[in-house]
């Protein structure tokens, strides 16, 4: 499987884990990681359901039903998140954090004005989506989390 644009984090990438790892007495295939291979591995068990597992806890998540879903998953986040008008992340040394802060002392930069985005309307079509794919993943599990922090603005 080749790697795809790490939604969440996510890779799709056989190549820098291990083939497979026993949990709860059950195999799983390693398909990929979430952000690096040491830390959460993503593996499929014998009948096909994706699941996260911690290496260090030696604990495992449900993550989908199949690979299909996870990919329609990570798509949809991925659009998801592509379709907010939001600038992106913008980095600053110290020096420019200072001049910009004292420009806006001095009112020569006025906050900018918020912009719908229609963010809860596309959460919840999102929400809708996910569980027509894969309701179970949607209910618990590691995509429960995802949604807590989608809910609560952090993702």
């Amino acid at each position: 499987m080749g790697s795809n644009d790490a939604t969440l984090g996510v890779v799709l990438d056989t190549t820098a884990v291990p083939a497979e790892v026993v949990v709860d007495g059950e195999r799983l295939s390693i398909i990929g990681y979430v952000w690096e291979p040491t830390t959460e591995l993503v593996g499929l068990d014998s009948a096909g359901a994706v699941w996260s597992y911690s290496p260090d806890r030696r604990t495992r998540t449900p993550m989908n039903s199949s690979v299909d879903a996870l990919r329609r998953f990570l798509d949809l986040f991925g659009e998801f998140f592509a379709a907010t008008d939001d600038p992106p992340p913008a980095t600053y040394t110290a020096e420019q954090m200072a001049e910009k802060l004292a420009a806006f002392r001095r009112g020569e930069i006025k906050p900018a004005a918020g912009r719908p985005d229609h963010r809860v309307a596309r959460i919840k079509q999102l929400k809708q989506t996910l569980r027509e794919i894969d309701r179970p993943a949607v209910k618990g599990g590691w995509w429960s989390l995802v949604l807590e922090q989608v809910d609560d603005g952090i993702l």
